[in-house]
């Protein structure tokens, strides 16, 4: 070996052997969600002094140049959201205590592969027995100061749905999975008035990637007729009102028959004789030529009356009439024409 080469070898050794002395940070990675993203890293133990971190990047192919993301910062994270979100790239960070740096550590960051994607919005109607009405909201990406639809990054023909659905405090129910490409979906074929739980994550075509699941949504179908307790509660409620109800038909049929319909009517051979035509020419011609009539009172009871205690006092009444009327005929006078009759 040549001797004129041992200097440049000791000042070699004693630069990689100094910069050596600082260790890196442990544990890097990343956490990207919805391509907000964060290097993170835990300390090296090392006590020397205070130590302090710079993260850098670079395009994964043909950068040539590392770009700053954070310098010289004490704490074990940095925002690296900056980062363009179409292509992959190294991202580099390393230790420092005063002038002395501890050896890079990388790691491979692709934006659109590494970052999650949360969940959906989900929301369902039961409209119709046994069917659900389904809508999906996009999640959003925040860049910018603006919001965003998935799909304005991965193309609307690469993001669809995921749904899955199952019977609410069922064991061992099977789960059934449907796929969703527009934004609203109608699940029929369902049990009536049964409860279903839903939950829907993203999913990117292009890159087979699936999104996180959404929290569950549990609706019930409607039923197709009345429920079980409804119709318990209407039954109970007709039963306990049914005596009321037939109290008042029975009140309302008895004022009824007692107008409409009176019990008592005339005796037979009344009815026949004033059906006569002759009788009101006679009575016409009597009362023409003025002479006295003389009538007995003739009163008409219901037997339904009876009962009543408005029809006592009509029953003495019509007794003490009776014996008057009989006191009469025992004096003598002119007989008439009318027979008296009394029919209770």
């Amino acid at each position: 070996m040549d001797p004129r080469g041992w200097p440049c070898l000791i000042c070699s050794c004693l630069f990689w052997s100094v910069h050596g002395m600082v260790p890196e940070p442990q544990n890097v990675r990343l956490h990207s969600v919805m391509f907000d993203t964060f290097l993170q890293w835990d300390p090296p133990n090392f006590n020397k002094g205070s130590m302090t971190y710079t993260v850098q990047y670079k395009v994964y192919v043909y950068g040539n140049r590392f770009t700053d993301l954070c310098q010289r910062t004490d704490v074990t994270k940095c925002n690296i959201s900056s980062i363009p979100i179409h292509g992959s790239y190294i991202v580099r960070v390393r230790t420092e205590v005063e002038e002395e740096r501890s050896n890079w550590v990388n790691i491979t960051f692709t934006p659109f592969s590494d970052t999650i994607i949360e969940p959906p919005a989900v929301e369902a109607e039961a409209t119709t027995p046994g069917v659900l009405i389904v809508q999906i909201t996009d999640p959003l990406v925040s860049r910018d100061g603006d919001k965003y639809s998935i799909k304005h990054f991965y193309g609307h023909g690469f993001v669809t749905y995921k749904m899955r659905i199952w019977k609410k405090d069922y064991d061992g129910e099977q789960v059934r999975y449907v796929n969703i490409t527009q934004s609203s979906k109608t699940l029929p074929d369902l049990d009536p008035g049964t409860t279903y739980c839903l939950q829907a994550q993203a999913f990117i075509v292009e890159l087979n990637k699936n999104g996180d699941w959404s929290n569950a949504l549990c609706i019930t179908t409607t039923d197709n007729g009345i429920n079980t307790v409804q119709l318990t509660i209407i039954l109970l409620s007709v039963l306990a009102l049914l005596p009321f109800i037939c109290f008042m038909i029975l009140h309302v049929y008895r004022w009824a028959k007692y107008i409409f319909l009176p019990s008592y009517y005339l005796p037979q051979h009344f009815i026949e004789f004033l059906s006569k035509p002759f009788y009101s020419s006679q009575l016409l011609a009597s009362q023409s030529q003025g002479e006295e009539q003389s009538f007995d009172k003739i009163i008409v009871l219901s037997e339904e009356s009876k009962n009543d205690n408005e029809s006592e006092e009509q029953m003495r009444n019509a007794k003490q009439l009776l014996q008057g009327s009989h006191e009469e005929m025992l004096r003598p006078k002119e007989v008439s024409d009318f027979t008296p009759l009394v029919h209770s």
